[in-house]
């Protein structure tokens, strides 16, 4: 009888202890969490950390802090990574293996996390920087900094410097069929494609700037919706290319051409923002903009109607350009030096204005498209045309600048109001922590 109470009692010994094998062996490498509550939470608690500081603290698993030398702590949902120590492939490997909806935290004091992520799960990675100039994300040289696939529905960049210094043909962020946020961040690229380009989903920009020393443009958004406010966008070519889907809004968004490239002219005919409407009931809204030292500001075509108000548009050649069904251009600033405001098709409604430098057209309408004006104030240039036979020449080629004014005589460090690329540095919001 004693035997067998004993025999009972050595395999109920031996079953917990199995059952508690699992648990002391659940950390992985890498510092990731593996209980089993984890993935409970994972299942029952979809918690998306985008813009509300407070769920920066709450959406996470149990924390705890492993001996890590490359300063890696968190759960599967939450991760910091001390960007002084960390090296390419962790940084990559963490994101990789990171839950949908979790928080990453780069911290650069001094030194940059120097990686290219690939991610294919919603995220929000904030950045901690202990110098304004010194970024938490740097691409390896010819990689993006990040490739956002579809699979990712969300993805929220916040309080980050993200800088591509060699990017050859790489985007520094690419993302494709997701919605794209850039909170209070700055991205600075050196290469020969755009700095952001979006192919589907949507890009919201909130207090966020593109600076990019480029062949092409700095934004690029091919099919998706745009959302920009208290934005800027600064290239050495041109600022934005945008087909838009669905309805679009900018508001206090300022574009400009970089001063780096200056007489050459493969930053000469530039354009500021060249947006494309794919259908015929889209709306683009642009309020309190600023589009500065482009030869063209803005030119906007194919269906859909547009509403450019409160904007300033300045050191252009010509200033906007529509062939869109309608366009209302209202209580703007249009100093241009050619032409102010160009119907190619459609109608424009253009009220309130004041045009003023122009040599050639204040509002002017092709054989294809209808002006309605009231209440404009035109200021035409003292330089004005001479009484040139323009015969069939587009209205968009007509110029009256000397040859021996133009920009080709400047040198590009010499220009008064344009920056350079290595001295733009926008200030960026005091984040709230």
């Amino acid at each position: 009888m004693m035997r067998a109470i004993v025999t009972f009692i050595a395999l109920a010994f031996s079953v917990i202890g199995l059952s508690l094998a699992p648990a002391a062996s659940a950390q992985t490498p890498g510092g990731y969490n593996g209980y089993n509550a984890a993935r409970v939470e994972a299942r029952s608690r979809q918690c998306f950390g985008v813009l509300l500081d407070y769920q920066l603290k709450t959406c996470h698993g149990k924390y705890y802090k492993p001996h890590s030398r490359y300063g890696y702590y968190g759960s599967k949902w939450n991760a910091t990574i001390n960007c002084d120590t960390a090296r390419q492939a962790y940084v990559e490997d963490v994101v990789r293996r990171m839950r949908p909806g979790g928080v990453l935290k780069l911290v650069a004091k001094n030194r940059s996390c120097v990686a290219s992520l690939l991610i294919n799960q919603s995220l929000t990675i904030v950045g901690e920087s202990a110098d304004s100039r010194l970024p938490v994300l740097v691409a390896p040289d010819g990689e993006s900094c990040l490739r956002i696939n579809p699979q990712a529905s969300k993805v929220v960049l916040k309080n980050m410097l993200i800088a591509s210094r060699r990017g050859g043909q790489s985007a520094c962020i690419y993302s494709s069929g997701s919605e794209l946020t850039l909170q209070n961040s700055t991205v600075r690229y050196e290469g020969d494609s755009a700095a952001i380009h979006v192919a589907g989903g949507r890009l919201n920009l909130l207090s966020s700037f593109v600076v990019a020393k480029t062949r092409t443009v700095a934004v690029a958004v091919n099919s998706s919706q745009l959302y920009a406010e208290q934005s800027g966008i600064t290239s050495t070519s041109g600022g934005l290319y945008a087909v838009l889907n669905g309805d679009s809004q900018m508001t206090g968004v300022t574009v400009q051409q970089l001063a780096d490239w200056r007489g050459f002219e493969r930053g000469e005919g530039a354009i500021g923002m060249e947006i494309k409407l794919d259908s015929s009931d889209s709306i683009l809204s642009m309020d309190d903009m600023r589009v500065e030292y482009f030869a063209s500001a803005l030119s906007l075509s194919g269906g859909g109607e547009a509403l450019l108000s409160r904007s300033l548009i300045d050191f252009s050649e010509h200033g906007v350009t529509s062939s869109l069904n309608r366009l209302r251009v209202i209580d703007n600033k249009i100093l241009s030096n050619e032409i102010a405001v160009n119907i190619e098709d459609g109608t424009g409604f253009i009220g309130g204005n004041q045009i003023a430098k122009i040599r050639t057209a204040g509002i002017l309408a092709s054989s294809r498209g209808e002006i309605r004006a009231v209440d404009n104030l035109i200021d035409p240039s003292a330089e004005a045309c001479p009484k040139l036979k323009w015969g069939n020449l587009d209205p968009a080629q007509r110029t009256c600048t000397p040859w021996y004014k133009g920009s080709e005589f400047d040198i590009p460090a010499d220009a008064t109001r344009q920056y350079m690329f290595a001295d733009y540095w926008p200030r960026l919001l005091v984040a709230s922590k």
